[in-house]
């Protein structure tokens, strides 16, 4: 029998916020409440009958300003279905009293997400950038929410990441605005690729040829928003067991 907490129901009530929120959010539990999401909501929260993906390691790339739901649902899928899973972050950033920039404690364990713009949740990380070997890896993924891609595009650790990742012929993903560090990394050059809408012209000036699909797998595998999870992290599982 089923342990209770691995009911999608009751995932769904552990990702809800509490209260009226103070600023425009995206909220988690009616996104995957929503009849409309029903099938991304039992495919990705829901636990498999066999851990098809048992042996495999994945890891998720990400740092503070990270879309919640994506972070979430990508982590619980793979998890779920048997990989070992991983979230990756740069170290906490050092700053100066002039830059006005504060990071609480916690930030030298965890990442912040958000959700849309409003404050998520902290998320344990299991290795920082520069203690781990993406060869060692068999899949790359890179989780949207504007800040977080927009802070590892500029990230030399992060971009020799996915750079090596690649060239070791690893599978390399990024949905929302994660294809920013594909961009930058000069990965997505003559490619099919996709992302969040507003970042069409963003990926034709990278050389990209944009198409506005749920999933673009021309090597590497892009998608444009939360809608799109199921597709996405089903095309990397199908990859994955090819």
């Amino acid at each position: 029998m089923k342990n209770d907490n691995s009911r999608p129901e009751v995932i769904l009530r552990h990702l809800a916020s509490d209260g009226e929120p103070a600023t425009p959010t995206l909220d988690t539990l009616q996104f995957l409440g929503a009849e409309e999401n029903r099938e991304i909501r039992e495919g990705i929260f829901a636990t498999p009958a066999i851990a098809t993906l048992r042996g495999k390691k994945i890891a998720v790339i990400a740092t503070d300003g990270v879309e919640d739901i994506e972070l979430v649902a990508i982590l619980t899928y793979f998890k779920r279905h048997g990989a070992d899973t991983h979230l990756i972050a740069p170290k906490c950033p050092k700053t100066t009293a002039a830059s006005g920039m504060i990071h609480p404690p916690l930030r030298k364990t965890h990442i912040f997400s958000i959700h849309y713009v409003s404050p998520g949740r902290w998320h344990k990380i299991d290795h920082f950038l520069d203690d781990v070997d993406p060869t060692d890896y068999d899949a790359v993924i890179i989780p949207g929410g504007t800040w977080s891609p927009d802070s590892l595009r500029a990230d030399k650790l992060t971009l020799n990441f996915v750079k090596k990742a690649h060239k070791a012929k690893k599978i390399v993903a990024a949905i929302c605005h994660g294809p920013w560090v594909l961009a930058d990394a000069g990965l997505l050059k003559g490619r099919k690729a996709t992302a969040w809408w507003s970042m069409k012209k963003d990926l034709e000036n990278a050389g990209a040829i944009w198409e506005d699909k749920a999933v673009i797998d021309d090597e590497i595998i892009t998608s444009r928003c939360p809608n799109d999870l199921l597709s996405f992290v089903f095309t990397i599982a199908v990859k994955l067991k090819s």
